[in-house]
């Protein structure tokens, strides 16, 4: 796993001061879908969210917008909990 990207997503263009979703969840691929396809049970049910995760024009805000508020739950900016938990761990 590079420190540069993860995901696909180039953690060096992450915005440093995110505004919060009710700024940009509108124009997000995820905007309208129930929540609970974005809060699976397991990591292998997150298939479907990640799906419109990498669809998504916004998902960098997304991410920094997760990792800036230690969200624990739910797939945001196209990363599961784990991998943001991973993610956290590599770059510290």
């Amino acid at each position: 796993m590079s420190k540069e990207r993860i995901a696909g997503i180039d953690l060096k263009s992450l915005p440093s001061n995110p505004s919060p979703p009710d700024m940009w969840q509108e124009r997000a691929a995820c905007y309208g879908i129930d929540p609970d396809v974005f809060f699976p049970t397991s990591e292998e049910e997150a298939g479907p969210a990640l799906a419109f995760c990498g669809a998504c024009r916004i998902r960098e805000t997304c991410l920094a917008w997760a990792l800036k508020n230690g969200e624990r739950y739910g797939v945001w900016g196209g990363l599961t909990e784990q991998q943001r938990r991973r993610l956290v761990r590599f770059v510290a």
